[in-house]
């Protein structure tokens, strides 16, 4: 059988702790303790009037790296709402002020990479920045400036879980009979063959690990993680085929 883990909002998650987003993190606490609540996704759609909840769920991811207005304006995803740029420049203006800080830690880190080129993660990950040549004038690309920031923490955060998950099923082959292998990981998931009886084990195993992170992320960096991060476990014969694990 194969077991698919994928962490449940990586980037949403990971900008929330690098910004320390008031409204986000409330939420994203809201939500975990009550999955029954509209996610965020669906909440921004009913707010911002936007037509369904995966365009509020894109919208959301492009807006982290500062995507532009006149990019969802000639976007034909999203022009079929609007090809007004004042239109987009609006929504972007609404999720600036519902996620003010994470709209200051964007200006934060454009100023930081134009004085010194460079930014440096919690996890002490540094990215650097060239110029580029865009409309005629060299400057840095703020998407690169808000994305890789990002990015390099979640690679981060995933390796901790890969580490801890190898860990975690080494020991327990040790201790039973597991049989448990790892196929691949690719972004923010892992992917797994057990035979169909492991599937409880593994999956508990998962969870715990996904508990755990604050400690092991305090322990290998001394930095202090409050972003609650939880995984969705899939299983199938196949990658086709795959269903949601909700428990015994």
């Amino acid at each position: 059988m194969i077991i698919n883990v994928d962490v449940k909002s990586l980037e949403w998650g990971t900008y929330l702790f690098l910004s320390q987003d008031p409204v986000g993190i409330e939420e994203w606490h809201k939500v975990l303790n009550d999955p029954t609540q509209n996610d965020i996704h669906t909440s921004n759609q009913v707010t911002f009037n936007l037509p369904s909840r995966l365009i509020a769920k894109i919208f959301l991811f492009r807006w982290i790296y500062r995507g532009p207005a006149h990019a969802y304006a000639y976007d034909p995803d999203f022009n079929h709402i609007s090809k007004d740029t004042k239109f987009w420049q609006n929504v972007i203006d609404k999720y600036n002020h519902k996620y003010y800080n994470i709209y200051q830690k964007h200006l934060e880190y454009i100023n930081t990479v134009n004085l010194t080129g460079k930014l440096v993660s919690p996890f002490g990950r540094i990215h650097e920045y060239k110029l580029k040549k865009q409309r005629g004038v060299w400057s840095y690309s703020e998407s690169d400036v808000t994305n890789h920031i990002n990015q390099g923490l979640g690679a981060d955060l995933l390796t901790i879980i890969r580490v801890m998950a190898h860990q975690e099923v080494q020991k327990l082959k040790k201790k039973t009979n597991l049989v448990c292998d790892f196929i691949s990981t690719v972004h923010d998931s892992i992917v797994l063959d057990t035979p169909n009886e492991n599937l409880p084990i593994v999956a508990s195993l998962f969870d715990q690990i996904f508990r755990d992170i604050p400690r092991y992320v305090y322990k290998i960096f001394g930095v202090t993680w409050n972003i609650p991060m939880r995984c969705e476990i899939k299983y199938g014969p196949n990658m086709s085929d795959m269903k949601e694990y909700k428990g015994n």
